[in-house]
C-alpha cells in the first residue's frame, strides 16, 4: 500500500519558481539537445545514407506509441490529476491512482508492443510505403530489425514519464532535463561500441539501453533521495473504477485516439519522404533535429516549467493568475523565439556545415539540402514552442478534446493535402515547408480556441489578444531589422572567411553580433515591453 503522507509530507520540497524553472530546464534541454545532434552527427559521419535513413524509419512505430499512450497521453493528463488530489490533501488516493496508471497501462503498452513487434513488416510497409520499392529493400529490412529492438524502449519512457510526472508534480524540475542527455550519451557510447560487433543495428541496441539508463534509472533515484512521503510505494492495482483512474482515461483517450499535428507531422513527412530519392529521410531528420533543439532549449522548458503552476492555479480556481501566466508566458516566449528564428536561418549553412560536415556526410549536397530545409523548418520555430505551452492551458484545465480536436481537423484537412502537393512540386523542401505552415495554422487556432473558452464563464479572464498581436507585431518589425541587417553582413563578407569549420565559426559570430546588435536596438527603439523586461531584470542582477 502507499505510504501515509502527513501534511508536512504533502509540501513540495525545494519548489522553484516559474522563471527560475525555466532557466533550469532550458539549460539542461541545451544539453539534451546537444547530445542529440551529437548522436545525429557521429552517426551521418560513420554510416552511409541508406543505414541511417533506416535508422529515422526505425523510429515511426515506436515514437507513434509514445507519443499516444507513454509519452503525450502520460505526461499531460497525469499532472493536473495528480497534482488536484496532493493539494486537496488526498495524498494517498494520489499515490493509488499513480500504482493503477502504472499496472494497467503499462499492461496495455506491453500488449500493444508485442503486437507491434510481431507485425513490424507490415507496420513499416503501411507507414513509410517509399522503402518497399525494390531498390530499397536492405533499407527496409535494416528498419524493421532496428524498430523491433527500439520498441520495447518504450516501456522504460513509459514509467520514467510517469516518475518525471511525480518529480514535476512537486515542482522539482532536475531530472527532467538529464534524462534525454543521459539517454543520449550511453545509446552513443553503446551505438559507436556494437557498430564493429554488430554493424549499424548496434546504435538500435544504444536506444534501447539509453532508455533504461537515463528515461527510467534516472528519475527513480531521484525520486527515492526525496522525502519519504514523497517516495511512492508501488502495488499492483487494477481498480478501474478508481474516480481519479476514470477522469485519467476521459482526459486520455482523446489525446491517444487522435491524430493531433503536433504528434503526427513526422510521421505524415516521413511517409511521403520514403518515396523520395535515397537519403531524403536522413536530410529531413537532420534538419529538423536542429530545429527541434532550438524548440526544445526556448519552447519545451518554457512548456513543462508552466504546467505544473498552470495546474495549480486551475486547481485553486483563480483563473484570473491563470489567464495573466499565459498571457505573459507567451509574450516573452515570442520575443525570444522570433529573433532565434531569424538567427537560426542567417546561420543555417554554416550551422549544418559545422554539425554535420564530417566523415559520409561531408557532401556539399547533402549538407545543402539539409541545410535549406532547416531554414525552412525554423521559420516555424515560434509556432512551435507557441502551440506548447498554449496546449498545456487546455490540459490544465482539464481539456484534452479541444487541442486534439483542433490539431485532428487541422492535421486531417490540411496537412495531409498540403504534403502531398509539397512533395510533389518541391520534394523534402516542399515537405518541410508544409510543417512549418501547418505548425503556424495550429498555433493561431488554438490561441484563438483558448481565449474565447477563458473569456466565458465560469473563468471570464481572457488572455488578452491585443497585447499579445503588440508584442508580436513589434517583435516582427524588429526581425525583419535584424534579418535585413544579418542578410547584409553575409554578403559584405562573402569568401572573406575560410572555407572550413573555423570559418564557419567565424562566420556565425559575425552575422550573430550583427543581428544581434540590431534586434537589440530595435527592441529599445520600439518600446517593446519584453525587451524593458528583460532589461530592468539584467540591471536588477547587477545592482544585487
Amino acid at each position: 500500500m502507499p505510504p501515509s503522507a502527513s501534511p508536512a509530507a504533502a509540501q513540495p520540497i525545494k519548489t522553484t519558481r516559474p522563471m527560475q524553472a525555466v532557466l533550469i530546464l532550458s539549460a539542461l534541454f541545451f544539453l539534451a539537445r546537444f547530445t542529440g545532434l551529437l548522436q545525429r552527427l557521429i552517426m551521418s559521419a560513420l554510416l552511409p545514407t541508406e543505414a541511417t535513413d533506416a535508422y529515422t524509419a526505425a523510429f515511426r512505430l515506436p515514437d507513434l506509441l509514445n507519443y499516444l499512450v507513454a509519452g503525450g497521453a502520460i505526461s499531460l493528463t497525469f499532472i493536473p490529476i495528480f497534482t488536484r488530489s496532493w493539494s486537496q490533501g488526498r495524498e494517498a488516493e494520489a499515490w493509488r491512482f499513480f500504482s493503477t496508471l502504472i499496472s494497467v497501462m503499462g499492461l496495455i503498452l506491453i500488449v500493444l508492443t508485442a503486437l507491434m513487434m510481431i507485425w513490424t513488416g507490415p507496420l513499416i510497409a503501411m507507414f513509410l510505403p517509399g522503402l518497399t520499392a525494390p531498390e530499397k529493400v536492405e533499407t527496409f529490412e535494416l528498419a524493421v530489425a532496428m524498430t523491433r529492438i527500439i520498441l520495447p524502449a518504450q516501456l522504460f519512457f513509459y514509467l520514467g514519464g510517469l516518475l518525471v510526472g511525480v518529480l514535476n508534480s512537486f515542482k522539482r524540475f532536475g531530472a527532467t532535463g538529464w534524462t534525454s542527455a543521459i539517454n543520449n550519451l550511453v545509446a552513443i557510447l553503446a551505438g559507436v561500441a556494437l557498430l564493429h560487433v554488430v554493424g549499424p543495428i548496434g546504435f538500435a541496441w544504444g536506444i534501447l539501453l539509453g532508455a533504461f539508463a537515463g528515461n527510467f534509472l534516472l528519475p527513480y533515484l531521484a525520486i527515492q533521495r526525496g522525502p519519504q512521503g514523497q517516495r511512492p510505494n508501488f502495488t499492483p492495482r487494477f481498480a478501474f473504477g478508481d474516480p481519479a483512474v476514470r477522469r485519467f482515461f476521459v482526459l486520455a483517450l482523446p489525446i491517444m485516439f487522435g491524430v493531433s499535428l503536433p504528434v503526427v507531422d513526422q510521421i505524415v513527412v516521413s511517409y511521403f519522404a520514403s518515396s523520395l530519392p535515397g537519403g531524403a529521410l536522413t536530410h529531413l531528420e537532420n534538419a529538423n533535429r536542429l530545429m527541434i533543439a532550438a524548440q526544445g532549449v526556448l519552447g519545451q522548458a518554457a512548456a513543462v516549467a508552466a504546467f505544473p503552476y498552470l495546474a495549480s492555479e486551475s486547481a485553486a480556481g483563480d483563473y484570473r493568475a491563470f489567464s495573466e501566466f499565459l498571457r505573459l508566458g507567451l509574450r516573452r516566449l515570442l520575443f525570444v523565439t522570433l529573433p532565434v528564428s531569424v538567427l537560426l536561418i542567417l546561420w543555417a549553412h554554416p550551422l549544418t556545415r559545422l554539425i554535420y560536415g564530417y566523415g559520409r556526410y561531408e557532401d556539399p549536397q547533402k549538407l545543402h539540402e539539409t541545410a535549406f530545409t532547416f531554414a525552412l523548418f525554423s521559420v516555424g520555430l515560434f509556432a512551435w514552442a507557441g502551440q506548447g505551452f498554449l496546449a498545456r492551458g487546455f490540459y490544465a484545465l482539464s481539456d484534452t478534446r479541444t487541442p486534439t480536436i483542433i490539431g485532428s481537423v487541422l492535421t486531417i484537412a490540411f496537412l495531409i493535402p498540403l504534403c502531398y502537393a509539397m512533395a510533389q512540386l518541391w520534394g523534402a523542401v516542399g515537405l518541410a515547408l508544409s510543417t512549418t505552415i501547418g505548425a503556424a495554422a495550429y498555433f493561431t487556432a488554438i490561441l484563438l480556441f483558448l481565449n474565447a473558452r477563458l473569456q466565458k464563464a465560469p473563468y471570464s479572464a481572457p488572455i488578452g489578444l491585443e497585447k499579445i498581436g503588440g508584442t508580436l507585431l513589434r517583435t516582427g518589425l524588429a526581425c525583419a531589422l535584424m534579418g535585413l541587417a544579418g542578410i547584409l553582413a553575409l554578403r559584405l563578407t562573402d569568401g572573406f572567411f575560410s572555407d572550413d569549420k573555423l570559418g564557419d565559426l567565424a562566420l556565425i559570430a559575425w552575422t550573430g553580433t550583427v543581428a544581434v546588435f540590431v534586434f537589440v536596438a530595435s527592441a529599445a527603439q520600439f518600446e517593446i515591453p519584453e525587451w524593458i523586461w528583460l532589461r530592468d531584470k539584467i540591471r536588477r542582477r547587477r545592482r544585487a
